[in-house]
């Protein structure tokens, strides 16, 4: 936990949903470390809890980072929403996790196959990305990071148990479509930066363990954009299916 002046900044946004217009320097946070306590303190800021983790990477093999994202906005889709509700509204359709057991930290590193061995479940996202300051998409890696690693809310579809479709999903490739009002929003390459979105939960659960927090499994983990992100401005339908996974959906009202 931080006192740090941008975590009280940030849970003001969000209450009083007025974006952030300057950020004086002495309100950056200094390093990573700082940027993930301010996260904890605005989780905590709300009043609620996190319903959600957004993990990513911008290349395979690349350092990763994530945020966890309030349960409050985390909702099973369909899912309705006020487009008014956030600052803006970008678009991103993903691959998530969660996993079959609590997993506590403990006096080591978690291997790749004792991580891999407690996922449960696959499911398909919509992330709606967001920002509490106003001169986004200029400012400051750390800020973005303190803001919850610019996440505006997750829908989240159907749950697939993971031992049915470990070895036949394609994880880095999956076929897959997002529409806006029956418009495809899907690039002509579309495909995680990360490569197979998997590898990233492995930097998740030590990330968690060196912070002293224990994973949940009604926690849902998703794991970054197979079509970019893509802006709307104002009311309409979101449809996203992933073939394997299933659909997810909602409505911008």
């Amino acid at each position: 936990m931080t006192d740090h002046d941008l975590a009280q900044r940030l849970v003001q946004a969000r209450r009083q949903h007025r974006a952030i217009d300057t950020l004086p320097p002495d309100s950056l946070p200094p390093d990573a470390a700082t940027a993930y306590a301010i996260q904890q303190a605005v989780i905590a800021g709300l009043g609620g809890a996190t319903g959600a983790w957004k993990i990513g990477a911008k290349a395979p093999g690349a350092p990763a980072s994530g945020a966890p994202i309030p349960a409050a906005l985390t909702v099973a889709s369909p899912a309705r929403f006020e487009h008014g509700a956030f600052f803006r509204v970008l678009l991103e359709l993903e691959v998530a996790f969660r996993f079959a057991e609590p997993i506590e930290p403990h006096g080591q590193a978690y291997a790749r196959d004792e991580v891999l061995a407690r996922v449960g479940s696959v499911l398909p996202t919509i992330e709606i990305v967001d920002s509490r300051f106003a001169q986004w998409p200029n400012v400051a890696p750390l800020a973005q990071l303190a803001d919850a690693q610019n996440n505006g809310a997750l829908v989240t579809g159907h749950a697939v148990p993971y031992a049915s479709l470990a070895r036949s999903f394609d994880f880095v490739a999956p076929e897959l479509e997002l529409t806006f009002d029956g418009v495809s929003l899907v690039p002509e390459s579309p495909g995680n930066p990360a490569g197979d979105p998997r590898e990233l939960l492995v930097w998740f659960v030590n990330h968690c363990a060196a912070m002293g927090i224990t994973i949940e499994p009604e926690w849902t983990i998703t794991t970054g954009s197979y079509v970019g992100a893509h802006r709307v401005e104002g009311r309409g339908r979101v449809y996203g299916h992933i073939d394997g996974l299933g659909e997810v959906e909602v409505e911008l009202t």
